[in-house]
């Protein structure tokens, strides 16, 4: 048996993608770099694995990003005769911005400004390489190391400029409601502004410790798309409404960009640490990345879990390297 990478913990949590499982490494080298001792690792039947092989490739772009969550490679284990695609990820062992809110109920003004603009941070280097993130909330900003650094996860509903005019045309859409711009909800249109609008969505709910928009799922929608967002209570500061009007402009046009955010006189007092914000270049349209390929649902199983996701549909297996094959924790 080839030598362990890793071992699987204890279950960290699921989702649409599949199960995230904290794993330990004791130090291993993988793809040249040394693995943190502690790991997050995502995973799914191989066979099921098309979403996190794009999720893989996504994060390679924006490995130089520290506002953005770690992904050290993929390789695969045999559990149970079944085939598992692995997706070993920096883990955050802070939790998410969502946990923070479950046992706080609402943080401090000048602890979401520091969270913010790292958010900002990293949804500027996303934005300027073409993709689109889909998916902003306090579940996919994950608090890292012991300076509890925010960092965007999460790439499970991304895709590219390209990815999204198709997305128009064949009428889908995608995200969590309560974080849906109104143009994503009226008329389908995905562009780098559907991400601002769920950070100001966020901002509101870490600040105030409430949704924007509350209710179930078809009330919500009904508020997106035929009311104005309210910034009336009284744990926001001037800035902070200002912030907020903003990312909440109902006209995507008008709507802030995340470079001209970071300028905003609600982050200038905020004290984080100072970040490379790098940025990769984007792959060629004509290239033959995942990223590309055109999109499909599908419903697979991992384990007892049942999942539907929206996966770019292969024609035929592409030839990869797996890395070594894995154990695992019995």
């Amino acid at each position: 048996m080839a030598e362990l990478l890793w071992k699987r913990g204890t279950t960290l949590g699921q989702g649409g993608f599949g199960v995230v499982s904290l794993a330990s490494t004791s130090n291993a080298l993988f793809h040249g770099v040394t693995l943190p001792s502690l790991i997050a690792v995502k995973s799914c039947n191989y066979s099921d694995s098309q979403s996190l092989k794009e999720e893989e490739e996504f994060l390679g772009m924006f490995k130089h990003s520290p506002c953005i969550i770690r992904s050290f490679g993929a390789n695969l284990s045999f559990e149970d005769e079944v085939i598992i695609y692995n997706l070993l990820l920096e883990y955050a062992s802070g939790g998410s911005l969502a946990n923070r809110l479950r046992n706080c109920n609402s943080l401090p003004e000048f602890e979401v400004k520091k969270h913010t603009k790292n958010v900002l941070l990293g949804l500027s280097c996303i934005h300027t390489n073409g993709i689109i993130h889909c998916d902003i909330k306090p579940d996919n900003i994950l608090l890292v190391g012991t300076e509890e650094t925010a960092k965007i996860a999460d790439f499970g509903l991304s895709m590219t400029f390209e990815q999204a005019v198709k997305e128009k045309q064949e009428l889908m859409i995608r995200g969590t409601k309560r974080y849906m711009a109104p143009e994503l909800v009226l008329n389908y249109d995905y562009g780098p502004h559907v991400d601002i609008w769920a950070l100001g969505c966020t901002v509101y709910e870490l600040i105030t410790g409430i949704p924007l928009w509350d209710g179930d799922d078809d009330h919500v929608l009904h508020q997106i798309t035929f009311e104005k967002p309210k910034f009336q209570n009284s744990k926001l500061s001037k800035e902070a409404k200002d912030f907020l009007k903003r990312c909440l402009v109902k006209n995507p046009s008008s709507r802030w960009t995340a470079d001209v955010l970071l300028n905003h006189p609600f982050l200038q007092n905020s004290s984080i640490v100072l970040v490379n914000t790098a940025k990769t270049r984007k792959k060629k349209s004509g290239s033959k990345s995942l990223l590309h390929k055109p999109i499909r649902k599908i419903t697979f199983k991992f384990g007892n879990h049942k999942f539907v996701r929206q996966l770019p549909d292969l024609k035929e297996v592409e030839n990869e390297t797996c890395g070594r094959v894995l154990g695992t924790d019995k």
